[in-house]
């Protein structure tokens, strides 16, 4: 462009220098101990932009990527406009008010800056977003249902509804198409990547009742359309479609975890962890047995591991196995949690209750040292729940509020569909425990398990809308969600332990 033609759209660098220099002018203490939340509009106007700040304050909350929902920016104007209107911004920034108080305000002056504010607040909110995400054509020739990265982030899977998976490269920050294949006969509603240490490897679940296992040969050529070999085949034993899936790694173990449509729970190991081409049932289970979902009825099914290499730390010093396996399982309203005892037997640990509407999703957080677990639950009736899930210490087994680990079902009932002579995994971990519900005598019987208490924290209703999904971070100390309101939203823990919103984007409008 030009220098002499009139610029249309600043770049990032100075729109962050704009902004920067005119915040540090608006957030001086004689302008903002002047202002009254009637004279802003109501989205501009917080506590921390209506309250003095130091000018190491203003500096520090003004950044290009902050994600403080109520900072100074949501003051700031654009250097053209203060230079355009300096003969009405100027008395404001230069002078405090006279003793008279705001009467003395011209009210044009007042209805200008509300303007520009709320401009000013769009125009970052774009700017951010811009930032953030990066938009590039996926190819896919129908809807993308499902998108998952790699334990290092550097892949990427997205499977469509047009019976396609597709694998991307990151590579010098954009995303390069590897391979793209028809994965099953049907739309495909869910995809995993496996762990790091048994190759690259993707799981894959459609509406036609298969769930495939591709891993990569490096051999073949990119986009041949033969890079990624199936290596297991499994169907569905209801002969409804699977509705989620997850993996499980220790190491170079795995194990993996699938839930159809209708309920019906199974987790499935490899016969030889060298080789995931064959897998034998570990345990099975009907999550909704005494409610099962109707036919015609939405239904919400999710399966999702523990994943780090450790239970929690407060669980293993009560006794529980240093590699049990910790799944939560999302069955429409209600979220159930199990784990393995030392002869890898499941057995039920606790409820998670308080949805009024079915749970669409469920993250599990990192975080092995906190001394308790924390999970987080998004349902269709607009609200995000919190729950911490803690092991009672000894003669303290319950607590106001929560629910304790001895919440065990009846042994399973028989149900259509393929059933074992006897019952094995969380169906024999659930009769065991029903039969035993003293917690030495279980203990003695079924070495490696414990008593937990869950506890529902904290329910955000910030969304518009139903949520669809949540997720942690690597750490556990954010939560990123996203609903029918189509915005990102991010939610950090605050110092008394209240989950407060961090961030806020708007991506209607995006690709």
């Amino acid at each position: 462009m030009a220098p002499d033609q009139p610029s249309q759209h600043f770049q990032p660098d100075a729109i962050k220098a704009n902004l920067e220099a005119v915040t540090r002018q608006l957030a001086r203490p004689a302008f903002l101990s002047n202002l009254t939340p009637s004279r802003l509009p109501s989205q501009a106007a917080s506590d921390s932009s209506l309250s003095p700040t130091r000018p190491d304050e203003a500096r520090l909350h003004s950044g290009p990527l902050s994600h403080h929902r109520h900072s100074n920016l949501n003051l700031a104007v654009t250097v053209e406009d203060v230079l355009e209107h300096a003969d009405l911004v100027s008395p404001l920034i230069q002078e405090p008010y006279a003793d008279g108080g705001p009467s003395t305000v011209d009210k044009r002056v007042v209805d200008h800056l509300e303007s520009q504010f709320v401009e000013a607040r769009h125009a970052y909110s774009n700017m951010a977003a811009e930032r953030s995400f990066q938009t590039f054509s996926h190819g896919h020739q129908d809807l993308v249902l499902a998108v998952d990265f790699n334990y290092f982030g550097t892949r990427m899977v997205t499977a469509s509804s047009d019976h396609r998976l597709k694998v991307w490269d990151k590579k010098d920050e954009a995303w390069t198409l590897v391979e793209s294949w028809k994965a099953h006969d049907a739309e495909i509603v869910d995809v995993k990547w496996n762990g790091p240490f048994m190759g690259e490897v993707l799981g894959s679940i459609g509406e036609d009742g298969r769930c495939k296992l591709w891993q990569e040969d490096v051999t073949e050529v990119p986009m041949s359309g033969n890079r990624f070999k199936l290596i297991t085949n499994l169907a569905s034993q209801t002969h409804a479609p699977f509705m989620s899936l997850d993996f499980k790694n220790i190491m170079q173990e795995t194990w993996l975890a699938l839930i159809t449509r209708d309920g019906y729970l199974t987790v499935y190991e490899p016969l030889d962890q060298s080789s995931l081409n064959e897998w034998t049932v570990l345990a099975e289970h009907w999550v909704c047995e005494d409610n099962p979902p109707q036919r015609q009825e939405e239904v919400g099914f999710k399966v999702v591991f523990h994943k780090e290499k450790l239970p929690c730390w407060t669980a293993i010093m009560a006794g529980l196995d240093r590699k049990s396996l910790s799944l939560a399982v999302a069955a429409m309203k209600d979220v159930h949690v199990f784990r393995t005892d030392k002869a890898k037997r499941f057995f039920h640990v606790a409820k998670l209750e308080g949805a009024r509407q079915i749970i669409r999703d469920l993250a599990w957080a990192n975080g092995s040292m906190r001394g308790y677990d924390i999970l987080a639950t998004a349902s269709k009736d607009g609200a995000i729940r919190i729950y911490e899930l803690s092991t009672p210490t000894s003669g303290n087994t319950s607590t106001g509020g929560a629910s304790s680990a001895s919440t065990v079902t009846d042994p399973i009932s028989p149900r259509p569909g393929p059933r074992k002579n006897a019952p094995s995994g969380i169906g024999a971990g659930l009769a065991g425990a029903s039969k035993t519900p003293d917690t030495s005598r279980e203990n003695d019987q079924y070495p490696g398990r414990i008593r937990q208490i869950v506890k529902l924290t904290d329910e955000l209703t910030d969304h518009h809308g139903a949520v669809w999904r949540v997720a942690f971070s690597h750490m556990g100390d954010l939560l990123v969600s996203t609903g029918d309101d189509a915005s990102i939203r991010t939610w950090k823990k605050a110092v008394n332990g209240r989950w407060a919103e961090y961030s806020e984007i708007n991506i209607s409008g995006e690709a």
